[in-house]
């Protein structure tokens, strides 16, 4: 056994899962250069093939809804997208009334009160709003002077110029009135008319990609439900006709490369419920299914890209802008320079700009996963799917995650204290409770379950849990320990803040969107501010309570009252060009408003019972007894309370004041006894350790599009477990790398020498109490180190030495990082309006070339 756990080493394991993370990357760019060239911009993926995530029996009267095109994810346009994406420009649509219910489905998307009853039957229709406007031309056989004169602005060379006057997209489809009224030389006459329109098409593409163009598009000949089809029909439209006009399509899109959007067909393959009683009309979720598609094939790459990224069908992701640039440069230039220096610089201190080996590791560890997350969620490199909430897989995560927990459990191995019994809280435990909870919040984000609203009701518990923590964990601090020092404040918001501030400038999202770092740094400012304040008196507990009232009525009024935070987020908007969502930072403020309180009350309660000099130790252990049982019954009866309301709106109404009860009831039951406290699951505590990265890093390297989708490694088509898998190790081993390098780049940040410095985070809990020195001790050292050094330098090394101490200086790093900050974002902002310039113009005069 000692063998084997001197061969299973920790830099084993390391090196072991730092191997496969690399293989994996290497078989995901290998499929894209490979096998996705030739569609790199995923329009062809979403012309031609496609699944129903949830695709219901044939027998089932359940129509579906989730189309998942291979690959990438389609957006649901909005009314206001539509009308940016065709201002001053027209969507053609000419055929039967196959097309003509498409027409309508688009025409709904820009306008959802356009009423189809006003119109007449077989005749053209226009729908107009705001400068986008709509067309229809009643054309069954596809041969009328309009539809050739629309066609013949497409044709030849015309085809890859900007001509504003013709339609941005257009739609042309005919097959069934062919094979309905012109037997028994339909097929003949239908195939001189396609060959017409096919003429006008672009010929001989050697790519699917139809991003930034207008579109010529060709829709395949319906084919019917001929099961509904009445028995006229039946005659003449048959399964055999059908087939062989969208062969013909076919040879046609293989040796000539049409553009045939052939989705349309595969909407209803199979699906005879997504059929009117007619058998040849689709229902309006498929109609609108397929506007869609059309939507994505001409819009994704129009619209200039904002976060979220949703839109990943048909679109060009943009290319690096300066802050990414810059970020690209530093890790695969600047930080192979440094180490190749230091590498030469033997016995030789090397230059003081060039980091220490631990530094430059870190750095590159952490800036390795920023440049994963770009090449993860802003690029075609790796595909993107839609999540799809099944509760059976739901279930089945669930189950492992708490299988894995139990399986681990272990007895704690150093107590804080010279007892063998653990504390209440203690490390070890808060790490599991950490743990668990976050396992939870991911397989929810995964498995799309947000509306669920008993699983979503019990999220939010779970985020209460994190902030409870946070109040109780820097109350401690504060209390025992007495340091209000810059350093203590500085070491906190940069070591929760590292991550979060970095990744907006490489993923162009923004500061508030990783939410949990922004809120968790407010509170802890909060615990901060209430603790600071008359902290002389603060082994008054009821001072300190007073202060907590004082302190939560001030921080509701500065959060819900109108304007107060708007002003506060206008002054980084104005100062660094940031724009900050104040509507959600609010919310996320609001529902939690009370929580972080009643942690610090209790931190307030565990010190005094925890004095064996207090009044109330005495009468603690039949308190005890009482809040077991208290507990006990107050568990069970809160998800009784939260599982009966109407929906989770109702339930964030009453969240902030109800959300104390399952977590003291938890914490009171979970330290009910010794062997409670004292064994702990050594997974859960592992991944609570990394909980900050996990939580901010899943955005882009194990979910898509910025959460709205999932990661798709494109390794196991259509295998979702196995994707599942793969994708799940190397985002949980980049977190618990990050976390490492997050902690040791924090130290190098505050200037903390290696040495003094183990490999673990910085303090921010109770256990951290022990192990870091107090203001007060800082000072005399400084005091100690000036009296040894005297004034016997000569002026030289005097200078050195005035240029060290100011290099080492805290605040001025502060302050060099935050104006490092604030210079990125004036001149990224300067940069994207000139970009928006220079895109305007190029809307009028581009031209394209095939």
């Amino acid at each position: 056994m000692l063998q084997l756990r001197r061969l299973v080493s920790p830099t084993t394991v390391s090196n072991l899962f730092t191997a496969f993370t690399c293989i994996i990357i290497f078989a995901v760019v290998l499929r894209f250069c490979f096998f996705d060239i030739r569609d790199p911009s995923k329009c062809g993926a979403l012309m031609n093939e496609g699944i129903w995530l949830d695709r219901p029996p044939p027998d089932s009267p359940i129509t579906p809804t989730e189309w998942q095109a291979p690959g990438c994810m389609i957006h649901k346009y909005k009314p206001t997208e539509v009308t940016a994406c065709f201002a001053d420009r027209r969507i053609l649509f000419a055929g039967d009334s196959t097309i003509r219910q498409v027409f309508w489905a688009v025409a709904k998307t820009l306008d959802p009160d356009a009423d189809q009853s006003t119109a007449a039957k077989h005749s053209d229709i226009v729908v107009e709003k705001n400068g986008a406007t709509v067309e229809f031309v009643w054309d069954p056989f596809l041969n009328s002077s309009r539809v050739k004169k629309e066609l013949s602005a497409f044709a030849d060379d015309k085809y890859y110029s900007r001509d504003p006057n013709r339609p941005a997209l257009m739609l042309v489809g005919t097959g069934l009135w062919y094979s309905r009224f012109e037997n028994p030389n339909g097929m003949k006459k239908w195939r001189d008319s396609i060959d017409e329109v096919v003429g006008t098409m672009r010929y001989g593409r050697t790519t699917t990609d139809l991003t930034h163009q207008d579109l010529l598009l060709l829709a395949p000949v319906l084919v019917p439900s001929f099961g509904k089809l009445n028995e006229e029909r039946k005659k003449t439209i048959t399964p055999e006709l059908v087939g062989e006009m969208n062969q013909y399509l076919q040879q046609l899109s293989d040796i000539h490369g049409i553009d045939v959007v052939w989705t349309f067909n595969q909407l209803t393959h199979g699906l005879p419920q997504t059929y009117q009683s007619s058998g040849i009309h689709l229902t309006n979720p498929m109609t609108a299914k397929q506007a869609e598609i059309l939507l994505n094939l001409r819009c994704n790459a129009q619209i200039p890209p904002k976060y979220p990224y949703d839109k990943t069908c048909c679109t060009k992701y943009e290319p690096p802008n300066f802050q990414q640039w810059i970020g690209l440069a530093f890790i695969f230039a600047v930080l192979p320079v440094m180490s190749y220096i230091r590498s030469k610089a033997k016995g030789i201190k090397p230059a003081a700009w060039v980091p220490s080996e631990r530094t430059s590791h870190a750095l590159l560890v952490f800036g390795m996963a920023v440049v994963y997350s770009f090449y993860a969620d802003r690029t075609q490199v790796f595909n993107k799917f839609h999540k799809h909430y099944i509760s059976s897989e739901f279930g089945y995560l669930t189950a492992g995650w708490i299988a894995l927990g139990i399986l681990s459990i272990r007895r704690s191995e150093k107590p804080f204290i010279s007892t063998a019994d653990q504390p209440f809280l203690s490390r070890d435990q808060t790490d599991e409770w950490k743990g668990w909870l976050q396992f939870a919040i991911l397989v929810y984000h995964y498995t799309g379950a947000s509306k669920t609203a008993w699983i979503y009701e019990f999220i939010r518990v779970a985020v209460a849990c994190y902030l409870f923590m946070t109040g109780y964990g820097h109350t401690i601090y504060f209390y025992k320990k007495g340091d209000y020092s810059f350093k203590r404040v500085a070491g906190v918001l940069i070591r929760l803040n590292l991550l979060s501030c970095v990744l907006p400038y490489m993923m162009n999202t923004e500061y508030i969107f990783y939410y949990f770092a922004p809120l968790v740094s407010f509170w802890f400012l909060i615990v901060y501010a209430t603790m600071r304040v008359g902290a002389k008196s603060n082994r008054n507990t009821r001072f300190v309570l007073a202060k907590m009232v004082i302190s939560s009525i001030f921080v509701t009024n500065f959060t819900k009252f109108p304007g107060i935070l708007e002003a506060v987020f206008m002054i980084p908007h104005l100062l660094a060009g940031t724009e900050w969502n104040v509507t959600e930072f609010r919310f996320r403020v609001s529902l939690d408003m009370w929580i972080v309180y009643i942690g610090m009350v209790v931190a307030i309660i565990t010190i005094k019972l925890s004095d064996s000099s207090s009044p109330y130790t005495t009468s603690f252990h039949i308190m005890r007894k009482y809040a077991l049982i208290a507990s006990a019954i107050a568990l069970p009866l809160f998800f009784c309370f939260q599982s009966t309301r109407e929906n989770k709106f109702v339930y964030n109404a009453y969240h902030p004041y109800v959300s104390w009860i399952p977590i003291l009831s938890f914490v009171t039951l979970r330290n009910a006894t010794p062997m409670m406290r004292n064994y702990y699951s050594g997974v859960f505590a592992w991944l609570g350790k990394c909980s900050l990265e996990t939580f901010t890093l899943q955005f882009h390297i194990w979910m898509a599009a910025d959460t709205h989708g999932l990661l798709d490694l494109g390794l196991f088509e259509g295998n979702r477990w196995g994707n599942f898998a793969l994708a799940t190790v190397p985002f949980l081993f980049i977190s618990h790398c990050v976390a490492g390098a997050s902690g040791e780049l924090t130290a190098w940040i505050m200037g903390v020498a290696e040495e003094a410095t183990p490999r673990t985070q910085l303090p921010v809990t109770r256990r951290d109490v022990s192990g870091e020195k107090s203001e007060v001790e800082i000072v005399k050292l400084r005091e100690l180190e000036a009296q040894s050094s005297g004034n016997t330098r000569d002026p030289q090394q005097q200078q050195k030495g005035n240029m060290t101490r100011y290099s080492k200086n805290l605040k001025l790093r502060c302050v060099v990082i935050l104006v490092g900050m604030w210079v990125l974002n004036l001149v990224s902002s300067l940069v994207l309006m000139i970009v928006r310039c220079e895109g305007s113009v190029l809307t009028t005069e581009q031209t394209y070339s095939p």
